[in-house]
């Protein structure tokens, strides 16, 4: 199985999306991170779709567009992130592969502490 295969059969849209700091309400919607939205408008589940923007499609998507990274790159990371053995075509013996560990670019790392800010701000404002 690719790394493709691998990660769309083991990780849903919502598990990524809470793994990536995204509240997820019980219902299965979220504020969508891909435009500027205030109420939850973006359904998560094996697959994702934002009834504000239309953003569509799956979990590799999903990374793709939050990280700003191409599809391969997401679906390794996701790989990493979630430890999904995978095989390579490189790889002649039949023994999956662990992917590298990937270092975050100050951009993304910028982004992901704010995600995280902003829920934490945004979880106090409504607790009080």
């Amino acid at each position: 199985m690719n790394v493709f295969e691998a990660v769309k059969q083991s990780v849903t849209t919502r598990q990524a999306a809470e793994h990536y700091g995204i509240h997820v309400n019980r219902n299965g919607m979220c504020v969508c991170p891909f435009h500027n939205d205030k109420n939850p408008s973006m359904k998560v589940d094996r697959r994702f779709y934002c009834f504000g923007c239309g953003a569509t499609g799956d979990v590799i998507d999903f990374v793709s567009r939050l990280y700003g990274i191409g599809s391969k790159e997401a679906a390794l990371m996701l790989a990493q992130d979630f430890s999904i053995p995978y095989e390579d075509r490189k790889n002649t013996g039949k023994q999956p592969i662990r992917p590298r560990l990937r270092r975050e670019s100050e951009e993304q790392k910028f982004k992901r502490m704010e995600r995280h800010c902003f829920r934490v701000l945004s979880d106090y404002y409504h607790w009080c």
